[in-house]
């Protein structure tokens, strides 16, 4: 291992690998005072044919994923959100996370989503927009998703 290159493990089935090379920033998005802001994931995914598709999520990009609060990647997850939305916003835009999460995008996916995204609304009486993604035919699709809420 290189000596900029640092591995962690923080939980039984979660590590984390560091490049601690330092880089430019060349996005747009910027860091807060006391606290880092994530502008990319690279994630490897295990479709249901067993085979990995690697995945890179830009944040500063006109993808639909900038300002993301949550990531949610389990049924888990998704209960808790809804739940969360169903408190704070109702019953009817808990149940449209519920069934985006249940249900393939398109009548022509392969599978039904792999994550979730809710972006932080740009104000405070806003229902969050919420994004069911990587369960489609398309990699890269050709549009960015639409908000399910």
């Amino acid at each position: 291992m290189s000596a900029l290159r640092k591995e962690k493990k923080i939980a039984k089935d979660i590590n984390l690998v560091y490049d601690l090379s330092e880089k430019p920033n060349l996005s747009q998005l910027k860091a807060h005072e006391d606290r880092a802001v994530v502008a990319k994931l690279k994630a490897d995914l295990v479709l249901p044919n067993n085979k990995i598709l690697t995945v890179d999520i830009d944040f500063d990009t006109t993808s639909g994923y900038h300002d993301n609060a949550i990531m949610v990647m389990d049924d888990f997850g998704v209960e808790m959100v809804a739940t969360a939305f169903e408190t704070k916003y109702g019953k009817e835009h808990a149940d449209k996370v519920r069934k985006a999460w249940a249900k393939k995008q398109h009548d022509d996916s392969p599978r039904k989503p792999t994550y979730m995204l809710v972006q932080k609304p740009e104000l405070a009486d806003q229902v969050p927009n919420v994004y069911a993604a990587c369960g489609d035919v398309r990699h890269p699709p050709k549009e960015a998703p639409t908000s399910i809420t």
